[in-house]
């Protein structure tokens, strides 16, 4: 069974990729992007103070309706800095009490978006961990049955195609992880550029 070798080496080489976080404490982070848990307001906004979660943006039906738009990612930012400037050409004299409340509705609508892709990426992370201890304790009763005496052929050859299978699912898992990990990222960007252009209209 020359093939053993091979798919154990293999095998140790996911686990270890998978338990890795040379740039994050954070043990059950997969991706190599520096884990941020938390946003903060003052990165992004340097206009009137204003917090986010209790400014009540969303009771002003003309300022949710905005953030709803310009919060979608398939709406180009040429076109949603377009909104933005005709919401506060619109808004005329109100325009630097609502521009605020638009940030905030922003913030907290984006903020909220990534929370939920952290936490997604965290328990994908704990996912990878246990499908590697799991390669890890196979690789092991492979090993066993190919050294028993007498060898047990058919359980080396059950094991063998079991590793194989729940390698490819390892690494295909590893593969579609690289879009999620730079979703946080996609999303503060968004988040910038909404903000500035938010800021562009208050005096």
């Amino acid at each position: 069974m020359k093939l053993i070798a091979p798919i154990i080496a293999l095998l140790a080489g996911c686990a270890t990729a998978a338990t890795a976080a040379p740039r994050n404490s954070d043990p059950d982070w997969p991706c190599q992007q520096v884990k941020v848990a938390e946003l903060s307001v003052a990165a992004f906004w340097s206009g009137p103070a204003v917090e986010p979660a209790t400014s009540g943006w969303q009771t002003n039906d003309a300022v949710a309706a905005l953030v709803a738009a310009v919060t979608q990612r398939r709406l180009p930012m040429e076109a949603a800095t377009q909104r933005i400037a005709t919401f506060a050409r619109d808004a005329g004299e109100e325009r630097d009490r609502t521009m605020p409340l638009v940030f905030a509705g922003v913030f907290d609508v984006l903020n909220r978006e990534r929370e939920k892709v952290i936490g997604g990426l965290d328990r994908f992370g704990q996912r990878q961990k246990t499908l590697a201890e799991g390669l890890r304790q196979d690789g092991e009763a492979l090993r066993s049955a190919q050294t028993a005496t007498p060898p047990d052929d058919a359980k080396v050859s059950e094991l063998t195609q079991r590793l194989l299978w729940d390698q490819q699912f390892f690494d295909a898992r590893r593969q579609s992880l690289s879009f999620a990990c730079d979703l946080p990222t996609i999303i503060e960007q968004r988040l910038y550029g909404l903000a500035q252009a938010i800021q562009a209209h208050i005096n």
